[in-house]
């Protein structure tokens, strides 16, 4: 094997674990993405339940199903 195959072959295997590490990395953020749009809404709807000055549940319907 001469020089310009081995520097292709390391090339490619390069490319490879690169394109391995950004498909992982990827799927994280979008993992993390899911999980934190999920605390959000778990945020907002404690937030709406400890307000005791003003009855939601006539304003919001789904209120009523998280009860």
């Amino acid at each position: 094997m001469n020089e310009a195959e081995k520097k292709l072959r390391k090339r490619r295997r390069h490319i490879k674990q690169a394109t391995d590490v950004n498909r992982k990395h990827a799927d994280m953020m979008k993992t993390e993405s899911i999980a934190r749009h999920e605390r959000s809404r778990i945020q907002v709807r404690s937030e709406v339940m400890e307000n005791r000055q003003i009855d939601y549940k006539s304003h919001m319907k789904w209120l009523s199903k998280i009860i």
